[in-house]
């Protein structure tokens, strides 16, 4: 072992002087393709960004030569990230680094650091002009069909609905003052439940709100939530569009009883029009739902605390799923899945649960990455279209691929692309509309 250590250390050296000779160059994948010899390798790294990060500012450093490095021993039509560790974001966020790994061995390829040459070089990507990533942008309508575009708004109130003052806080995020607690919860507030409040965000965009109740609420782009103004009666109940991640906030009713959280996941942003998909219930918990129309299953992922998700679709035993039925219950880490009209004649009834859920890729967007995993290019172009407010077309052949990685969702879409065209797919950017060709 202390042989093979000290042989990574040269060649990691070698690597990063741009002295590798090809041979070099393949036994230093060899190993990176080792599950032991990890943790050193990411020591190493973290070593060396250390160094890099303070000079990238001062210098222009060729990330060119790793990046050529890395495509011309591709072999394979993935773009992974490390299987073992995943997606560590904070890790990537702080390190500024993009991991790509082909075939069987993991290849590094720092891609964010200022007067990076890829980014600048490589125009493999045909476009009129690049598209920029979303940001901080949604709609509130209020009870009285008033809108406030909340990108726009300044930070302060926002409007008063009767004894509760909403505001756009110090975060930019919609809050309820006063937030609701238990000595509030009287007969008087029972017999006022009819004021709803919606907030939608639009693609490209993304928005935190706190709810009456003190629960968190981060809504995902194309995504909207309606709520009442004020919690009473029995339960607390919101309706859901899109994606969210919700941190429910714990409470009773003055009698001691629990308020248990209901959302309930529709097709489209209420009306008659909306049709309702599933039901998620909780007492006090966190948990991603993952309800696209576009998308050919609604998937929640508990982080914490207990759910039970019930679906509309029916009830239907299979050997696939270890868990079926109208309704399951989940603990933390588990995922349950079940078919959305999108599945098409793959439709199946019944709910799948998944007992190791890959958390970090369910939260990639709350963190701020955009992440795929085994995805086909529709799959992750739709991620794309959302983010980045795009349409997109198919030219010739869709290439029967799966792709897995992950890129922070500040970058520009030329940069994504970039990425992806390691593995032989081709772009064209025309305005607001993405062309994919094989």
């Amino acid at each position: 072992m202390t042989a093979n250590t000290d042989r990574i250390h040269y060649l990691f050296e070698q690597y990063m002087q741009k002295a590798c000779t090809r041979e070099e160059l393949q036994e230093l994948f060899a190993f990176i393709a080792q599950p032991e010899y990890r943790p050193l390798l990411e020591q190493l790294m973290d070593a060396e960004y250390e160094v890099l990060q303070p000079l990238a500012a001062a210098q222009e450093i060729d990330w060119e030569y790793i990046y050529q490095q890395v495509i011309e021993t591709a072999n394979d039509n993935v773009i992974p990230l490390d299987n073992k560790r995943r997606f560590q974001w904070t890790r990537i966020a702080v390190a500024a680094t993009v991991i790509i790994a082909i075939g069987t061995a993991g290849y590094w390829l720092m891609n964010r650091f200022p007067k990076n040459n890829i980014a600048r070089q490589e125009q493999s990507v045909h476009q009129s002009k690049d598209v920029l990533p979303g940001g901080n942008k949604a709609m509130l309508t209020l009870a009285d069909g008033s809108t406030i575009i909340l990108d726009s708004a300044q930070n302060g109130m926002l409007s008063e609905q009767g004894s509760a003052k909403v505001i756009k806080n110090k975060n930019g995020e919609v809050e309820y003052q006063p937030a609701i607690s238990n000595q509030q919860l009287t007969t008087d507030q029972t017999q006022s439940r009819t004021a709803y409040n919606m907030l939608a965000t639009p693609k490209g965009g993304q928005y935190q709100l706190v709810l009456p109740d003190g629960s968190k609420v981060w809504l995902n782009a194309a995504s909207s939530i309606r709520y009442p103004v004020s919690f009473t009666g029995n339960e607390r109940r919101v309706e859901l569009t899109g994606e969210a991640y919700f941190e429910v906030a714990h409470l009773q009713l003055p009698s001691g009883q629990k308020m248990p959280f209901k959302v309930s996941i529709l097709s489209s942003a209420g009306g008659s029009e909306s049709t309702h998909r599933g039901e998620v219930e909780v007492l006090g918990t966190h948990f991603n739902i993952n309800a696209y129309n576009d998308e050919p299953s609604v998937n929640t992922t508990l982080l914490e605390g207990r759910v039970k998700v019930k679906s509309e679709v029916g009830s239907q035993k299979s050997d696939q799923a270890s868990d079926f039925g109208p309704s399951v219950v989940l603990n933390p880490g588990q995922q349950a899945i079940f078919s959305s009209p999108a599945a098409g004649e793959n439709r199946q009834k019944g709910i799948k649960v998944i007992d190791d859920a890959d958390l970090e890729l369910a939260m990639a967007w709350k963190n701020g990455f955009i992440a795929f995993k085994s995805a086909d290019i529709k799959s992750v172009m739709r991620q794309i279209a959302r983010w980045y407010n795009v349409d997109v077309v198919y030219e010739g052949a869709l290439p029967q691929r799966t792709f897995t990685g992950g890129i922070s969702r500040n970058v520009n879409l030329s940069k994504l692309l970039h990425l992806l065209e390691v593995s032989k797919v081709h772009f064209r950017i025309e305005g607001n509309k993405l062309v994919v060709m094989p």
